[in-house]
C-alpha cells in the first residue's frame, strides 16, 4: 500500500513538474512577443518622428520660397514700414473683368449642350434602351441578341 501511494506522489510530481515547465515556456513565449511589440512600437514612434520632421522642414522651406518670391505690387499694398520686421501686405481683390451676366449667360449655355453620352458596350446599349421604358424583347430585337441575354444584363446592372 505504501508503495503503491509513493509510485502515485512520484507520478503527481512529475506531471506537476511538466506543467511547470509547459507554463515556464508559455510564459517566456508572451515576454518575447512582449518584448517584440515594444521594438515594433518604438520603430513606429521612430518613423512617425521622422515623417513629421520631414514635413516640418518641407513646410519651413516652403514658407523661406513664399517669403523670398516677390509679388506683383498691383495685387498688394503696403500697410506700414517697420525697419526691424518684415513688410507687412494686405490682399486687394482683383478687378472683375467678365460680368456676371456674361459668366452665368455663358455657363448656361455651356449646361444646356451638354451630350449625352453614346453606348459602346453591348451593356450599355441594353441598359440605354431599357431606361427609355423599352421591355426585355423590344431590346433584344433591337439589338439582335438573346432576349435571356438580356434579362441577364439588367438583372445584374450593378
Amino acid at each position: 500500500m505504501l508503495t503503491t501511494l509513493l509510485i502515485i506522489l512520484f507520478l503527481m510530481q512529475v506531471i506537476s513538474f511538466y506543467f511547470i515547465a509547459l507554463l515556464n515556456a508559455k510564459i517566456s513565449k508572451f515576454n518575447e512577443m512582449e518584448r517584440k511589440q515594444q521594438q515594433v512600437l518604438l520603430d513606429i514612434e521612430d518613423s512617425f518622428s521622422a515623417y513629421i520632421a520631414e514635413i516640418t522642414d518641407e513646410n519651413n522651406r516652403l514658407i523661406q520660397e513664399l517669403q523670398n518670391t516677390e509679388v506683383p505690387h498691383t495685387t498688394f499694398s503696403k500697410i506700414a514700414e517697420i525697419p526691424s520686421t518684415k513688410e507687412a501686405r494686405v490682399f486687394e481683390a482683383p478687378t472683375s473683368f467678365v460680368s456676371k451676366q456674361v459668366a452665368a449667360s455663358s455657363y448656361m449655355k455651356s449646361a444646356q449642350t451638354t451630350v449625352k453620352k453614346v453606348p459602346e458596350t453591348m451593356r450599355e446599349k441594353v441598359l440605354f434602351h431599357h431606361e427609355e421604358g423599352r421591355n426585355p424583347d423590344e431590346i433584344a430585337k433591337i439589338l439582335q441578341i438573346g432576349k435571356t441575354e438580356v434579362e441577364l444584363f439588367l438583372k445584374f446592372k450593378d
